[in-house]
């Protein structure tokens, strides 16, 4: 970590964001050398490690303020169409069927018994069904806000930091999809991990979308917290070392445990060599390989899965096909309006 975060760091930031990006561009020549020329954009690379972070943090700040902005004005714009206050269309928006029973009450008392020691077991259960309500009621004007952003049609035009860095797609990664591709698309990703066991189809889908247009590459971010992932991901490794990464890959988010003996389970029924699988895995190689990995999503600042860096800008979640699809089609409409401007 570089600084600590404050609000006037953040304020400098935005600062000197902008000075050193007046009437400046990236093709801007900032120094030359016996004639050869160094432009700003080779400077925004070779630090973008360094910057990329402060560069996320002032986003995912932009991000909250102009959600709070949207918010404000749909529902300025929703109450004027109904001709009622701002603060009776909240209190409307959070009405609605509130049914929390008595089972629900209980399991919630169950679960969080420790915490309710000092009370009685009435009053403990009477303040878990308020927060429940509460809960449905926050769901409720969750629900109402997205229908009315549809509605009063939000279109969001800000876009996140780009990763500078070849080392992202470093052709040396497993990867499918086109070979010249107009998008290329960074997993980070963990196979014990169920938010990534789940976006698998939907990342199968996109490439069946988009064959001519879309490259998908992996790379490996394998979680402490999970006993086996950082095995599992080796012994990917290994099995793309005999040509075998996807199917492995696939074989791996399929299983219901990422044991040793299920590791050498499934590398013998993809009919992997046995004595250079096992080989592999416990060889350096393939520590160094997903350690590789595990340092650039450090530099670029990825801390969980999945994680997805769609040409240069960092996306996470497990986002369905219509996400996807959206930033996609985004990043297709740039590259044809620089196409048309060249």
């Amino acid at each position: 970590m570089l600084f600590r975060s404050s609000p006037g760091r953040v304020l400098f930031l935005i600062l000197l964001l902008r000075l050193a990006a007046f009437a400046q561009t990236p093709e801007t020549v900032v120094a030359t050398v016996d004639g050869r020329d160094i432009t700003l954009q080779q400077v925004d690379e070779a630090v973008s490690t360094a910057v990329l972070p402060l560069q996320q943090q002032l986003y995912a700040i932009r991000k909250v303020a102009l959600d709070n902005l949207i918010t404000a004005r749909v529902l300025e714009v929703e109450a004027r169409a109904r001709g009622v206050p701002v603060a009776e269309l909240r209190q409307r928006l959070t009405s609605g069927e509130i049914n929390v029973t008595r089972a629900q009450v209980e399991e919630a008392y169950v679960q969080n018994a420790l915490f309710f020691a000092s009370m009685s077991p009435d009053e403990a259960r009477e303040r878990l069904r308020l927060d429940l309500e509460n809960q449905a009621r926050m769901k409720n004007y969750r629900a109402g806000l997205e229908a009315l952003r549809k509605k009063w049609t939000v279109k969001v035009n800000l876009a996140p930091p780009v990763a500078a860095g070849s080392e992202l797609d470093d052709r040396l990664s497993p990867a499918k999809g086109a070979v010249k591709p107009r998008v290329t698309i960074v997993e980070f990703s963990d196979f014990e991990c169920p938010f990534c066991r789940q976006v698998q189809d939907t990342l199968k889908q996109m490439l069946e979308r988009y064959p001519d247009d879309v490259r998908l590459v992996f790379k490996h971010l394998p979680s402490e917290a999970h006993r086996n992932s950082f095995l599992a991901a080796r012994a990917a490794y290994c099995a793309g070392e005999q040509d075998r990464f996807w199917q492995f890959h696939d074989a791996l988010f399929g299983a219901r445990n990422l044991s040793a003996e299920s590791l050498n389970e499934l590398a013998t029924g993809l009919g992997l060599g046995r004595e250079k699988f096992v080989e592999c895995l416990g060889a350096e190689a393939s520590r160094t390989a997903v350690v590789k990995d595990l340092e650039t999503a450090q530099r670029y600042r990825v801390d969980g899965t999945p994680s997805f860096v769609i040409n240069g800008k960092l996306v996470k979640g497990a986002l369905s096909f219509a996400d996807f699809q959206a930033l996609i089609e985004r990043e297709l409409a740039v590259g044809r309006k620089t196409s048309s401007t060249n």
